[in-house]
């Protein structure tokens, strides 16, 4: 698949709920998305290894470019759907199961996006503890939990669990592992889910399932340093290629990522670009990252100028 190229996908979603009185309830649902917010959620997904090499110019693009390669060399378009590509199956047990992981928290973003407006997405052990260059623990130990916040303060915990087929057991594990967590800071959770991301019959799905609580625990650490963790890699990204302000209707400053095709057999480089308003990048360069959402308004639709905008106020858009 080509993520630059203009299309509207879709992806079947199990939404599973566990109601005392009810037992089990299932629903399916057909969630649609464009390549650009698919490119979005890639995009913002910042991956922990990330942290494993200090900062060079370029860095940035060099992980995206790489996260953008990944996901169009494992799926194939087949219809509206995406699939399992079949060179995967090339790959060692370490490298899909890698791979998988890795998609896993870009579709639990997209997902957690699309049906319940969460706004940013962040890897627990991305987040510093307050004054130190540690990352946030939970009972002593690292988890993978992705931090998801909304508007009003709306907090929430997601495990993405990335598999090659529906595995109930990793798909328990991660359900276990969401019940655990009743706040973050003084905040009761508005949402605490696993999503599995997996194949059927070589077609991608999801399921998303709620848990009973079944733990008091509590995660702490700044909510600046939370806000850090999501858009300071960004900021990094415009730094490193220094966007050219724009003055149409849209405003801001845009960057444009020359990239080269992924698909074999194609040559020469396609486009992407990455924006933000004026307000944002301003308040990046004094490192307010925390005061960025709490401003931010209604999203800008930029879709006649095929741009596509998230909640977070950074928009994206190929040719």
């Amino acid at each position: 698949m080509i993520l630059t190229e203009e299309k509207t996908y879709i992806i079947n979603v199990t939404e599973v709920d566990t109601d005392a009185e009810l037992g089990l309830n299932k629903k399916d649902i057909m969630i649609k998305y464009t390549n650009l917010e698919l490119l979005h959620a890639v995009l913002a997904s910042t991956m922990p290894y990330g942290r494993l090499s200090a900062r060079y110019r370029g860095k940035r693009k060099a992980e995206l470019q790489s996260r953008i390669a990944m996901v169009e060399s494992v799926l194939e378009t087949r219809g509206d759907q995406l699939v399992k590509a079949e060179q995967i199956m090339y790959l060692d047990t370490a490298e899909r199961s890698a791979i998988c992981h890795y998609l896993g928290i870009i579709y639990t973003r997209l997902i957690a996006q699309k049906l319940y407006g969460i706004d940013c997405m962040v890897p627990l052990n991305l987040i510093q503890q307050p004054g130190e260059k540690k990352f946030v623990k939970y009972n002593g130990a690292y988890r993978q939990d992705l931090i998801g916040y909304g508007k009003q303060n709306a907090w929430s915990v997601w495990e993405p669990v990335g598999r090659s087929e529906n595995s109930q057991a990793a798909f328990g594990n991660g359900c276990r592992a969401a019940s655990e967590i009743e706040k973050i800071n003084e905040n009761p959770l508005a949402k605490s889910a696993a999503c599995m991301t997996y194949y059927e019959r070589g077609y991608l799905n999801a399921v998303v399932k709620e848990p009973e609580r079944t733990g008091d625990g509590t995660l702490w650490f700044p909510e600046e340093n939370y806000f850090k963790a999501y858009y300071q890699p960004l900021f990094e990204l415009f730094a490193d290629e220094q966007p050219g302000e724009l003055y149409g209707s849209s405003g801001g400053f845009e960057l444009e990522l020359t990239l080269p095709w992924t698909e074999e057999g194609k040559r020469g480089f396609r486009h992407l670009q990455i924006g933000t308003d004026q307000v944002t990048i301003a308040l990046m360069r004094e490192g307010k990252y925390d005061q960025i959402l709490k401003r931010m308004g209604n999203v800008l639709d930029l879709s006649k100028e095929r741009r596509f905008c998230g909640k977070d106020g950074i928009w994206v858009g190929a040719e």
